[in-house]
């Protein structure tokens, strides 16, 4: 198996981030609904969701490719211009719509009470990742209550990986030896030391949680082509996963296995699949938009709307939306890209050291 490349023509991570974007907002359905208890993954794996296991995914491809955005960026300034392109200009809009529309929508109050309310611009902070999730009386009697856009949690997390990345790659400790040694000291805290040391941190747990899957993708980067790439590796590591199911090690198998899972099937050779994304990348846009939608959804027609509707119809709506966010905000601004200055020798000439 080639996985030498990440060109978007040559494997399949379009069409992953778009499954995992979607596996979330059918996730969030049985939540939303207040069916949480009964969602089937949940009770397959004893701990985690649909949507968690979505978020884990999005966190090894994410670190997969923004090892090899780092090392392919012109200068530090490309890299950096490049992530916050990515992820500021739909997330500003995501807020203002959810602040102005949805909240004016669905709000108890006034028109002007709700524009008046220090929460209302409190919840614009989350433009600079500043997570709030309600607006004042805002989804107040939905099944799942207040919580306006719940998605949002992980930007900050998914910033933090890029940034704690640079700062390795800068003082370059950007190698094979360093960065596995990131994540085998994430598992550490987060299996034994933080449990043992009785520290409670919900940053600290969602940290190094999500820091595992996102620096195991990047030491898969590094080793990529050292690893042996195979359908029987795979297999061994899916039966690991199913066989542990509720039981204690369950998170542990899936902590080492998901990472590979998610690049060998990234880079198998299947059918039209390395095509997925010629109409653009709404995975995004789906992630970010559903949540509100979907309360607003159910804001609308609960009681009245069956599971299996609500999945469709919220589905349905959060592409829609993710195709117009792609063509007339996220496309737009990564042109931007070619404005960024391209002095200076790649990254991989000038800071990585594949040594230690």
């Amino acid at each position: 198996m080639d996985i030498a490349s990440v060109q978007r023509d040559e494997n399949n991570f379009d069409f992953l981030r778009f499954f995992a974007a979607s596996a979330v907002v059918i996730g969030h359905c049985y939540w939303l609904s207040g069916q949480g208890e009964v969602e089937p993954v949940r009770l397959f794996t004893g701990s985690m969701d649909t949507a968690d296991i979505a978020v884990n995914l999005f966190f090894v491809m994410s670190g997969f490719l923004i090892a090899a955005s780092w090392i392919n960026s012109r200068s530090t300034l490309d890299f950096a211009a490049k992530r916050a392109l990515r992820i500021f200009p739909a997330l500003a809009v995501s807020t203002l719509l959810t602040t102005f529309v949805v909240g004016p929508l669905a709000t108890g109050l006034s028109l002007g009470e709700y524009m008046l309310n220090s929460q209302t611009v409190r919840y614009l902070s989350n433009m600079a990742l500043i997570t709030q999730f309600h607006l004042p009386g805002v989804f107040a009697d939905n099944p799942f209550p207040n919580t306006v856009n719940g998605s949002v949690w992980t930007l900050p997390y998914e910033v933090l990986m890029y940034t704690t990345l640079l700062l390795l790659g800068l003082f370059k400790l950007f190698g094979r030896i360093a960065v596995l040694l990131v994540p085998l000291a994430l598992i550490l805290i987060h299996f034994h030391l933080a449990p043992n040391l009785g520290l409670e941190s919900d940053i600290l747990r969602k940290t190094t949680r999500l820091g595992m899957f996102f620096f195991l993708g990047s030491a898969l980067y590094l080793y990529r082509l050292s690893i042996p790439w195979n359908w029987k590796v795979a297999l061994t590591l899916l039966a690991l996963t199913l066989l542990s199911a509720r039981t204690e090690l369950w998170f542990y198998f899936h902590v080492l296995t998901l990472p590979y899972l998610t690049i060998y099937l990234a880079h198998l050779k299947i059918f039209r699949l390395s095509r997925f994304g010629r109409y653009g990348d709404f995975s995004y846009g789906i992630y970010i938009y559903s949540f509100p939608l979907q309360q607003l959804l159910m804001y609308w027609l609960s009681p009245r709307l069956p599971l299996p509707a609500f999945m469709a119809l919220s589905l349905t709506v959060s592409i829609i939306i993710a195709a117009v966010s792609w063509h007339l905000i996220e496309s737009p601004s990564l042109q931007l890209k070619r404005f960024i200055p391209s002095k200076g020798r790649r990254i991989s000439e000038a800071r990585l050291n594949p040594a230690p």
